[in-house]
């Protein structure tokens, strides 16, 4: 809710600015969104088919999951991974949820490993 009030403030001001600027802002072409949409999604899947890397692959799957689901495109930073599966709990099944959450916890825990390490190297060489 606080979030559609910010875009729509957002919104208001945009067009309050490009009205006073003299410039024109078009409206979204339903049809034309929906291709570029479409073309998204397709390239997301070839992606998602030749990917190899686990950690790499869970935005992509987010993503396609997003896309299937809320039919918005998605393309956020892996901090904000976790707030996105959190987004499809709801409209996921229990089982394929937990698939998802099991996965999700499957790569980020390396990361936190490899990041805490990281972490440990740098106070150490400053010593």
């Amino acid at each position: 809710q606080r979030v559609f009030q910010q875009v729509e403030i957002f919104m208001t001001a945009l067009q309050t600015l490009a009205e006073e600027s003299g410039l024109h802002v078009k409206e979204l072409d339903k049809k034309l969104e929906r291709t570029i949409l479409h073309s998204y999604r397709k390239g997301l899947m070839s992606q998602v088919s030749a990917e190899t890397d686990p950690v790499s692959l869970l935005p992509k799957v987010i993503s396609l999951l997003y896309i299937q689901i809320h039919k918005k495109a998605l393309q956020a930073p892996g901090r904000a991974i976790s707030a996105a599966v959190a987004r499809l709990k709801d409209k996921l099944d229990d089982s394929a949820f937990k698939t998802l959450m099991d996965y999700h916890s499957a790569t980020v825990a390396p990361l936190a490993l490899i990041s805490a390490a990281t972490d440990d190297v740098s106070k150490h060489r400053d010593i």
